[in-house]
């Protein structure tokens, strides 16, 4: 699904907010201030540079700003020093996949999962990447085999499904 493939939005009331730096970024993030938020978020950052709810709220930012190679920057260090947030691996994933780098983000969404067995989006994103895995998979046993029936009635066949997750470019 389309939205799997997006970083999910936080989601919270604005009666929940204490006036704590974190509270504050998660409003300015509530009310889509964006450019609000960076300030919070750096200005937080330079005193606490290794606070990796911040660290990830900045990478999340930097994708809604449209500042991708920032975003994946952030996500890959904090994976490298935080391997056990699953929430990470997940949006390192859906960015990886976004780029076209399958094998790579199916790895992130398997680690995501080995941290938390339970995490829904990881296992429905893990799923997207295997289906377009498949499909690079038939697509190559096609090109191989000069083109088996089996295999045109297996790729029309994944067409609408993949319809439904965000094609890699």
């Amino acid at each position: 699904m389309m939205a799997a493939w997006c970083a999910q939005a936080q989601t919270s009331s604005l009666q929940n907010f204490k006036g704590t730096p974190h509270d504050e970024v998660q409003k300015s993030m509530v009310q889509r201030n964006w450019t609000a938020a960076l300030k919070q978020i750096d200005a937080y950052l330079v005193n606490q540079p290794r606070d990796p709810q911040m660290r990830f709220w900045r990478a999340r930012l930097m994708q809604q700003m449209q500042r991708k190679d920032e975003a994946l920057d952030i996500y890959i260090q904090l994976a490298q020093d935080y391997p056990e947030l699953p929430e990470v691996q997940n949006n390192l994933g859906v960015m990886l996949a976004s780029m076209g780098k399958l094998e790579e983000a199916k790895a992130a969404f398997e680690h995501a999962l080995l941290n938390n067995p339970n995490y829904a989006i990881a296992y429905e994103n893990l799923g997207d990447v295997q289906l377009h895995l498949a499909k690079q998979s038939f697509q190559k046993a096609q090109s191989l085999s000069g083109g088996s029936r089996a295999l045109n009635t297996k790729l029309q066949a994944l067409q609408p499904v993949l319809q439904t997750t965000l094609s890699p470019p």
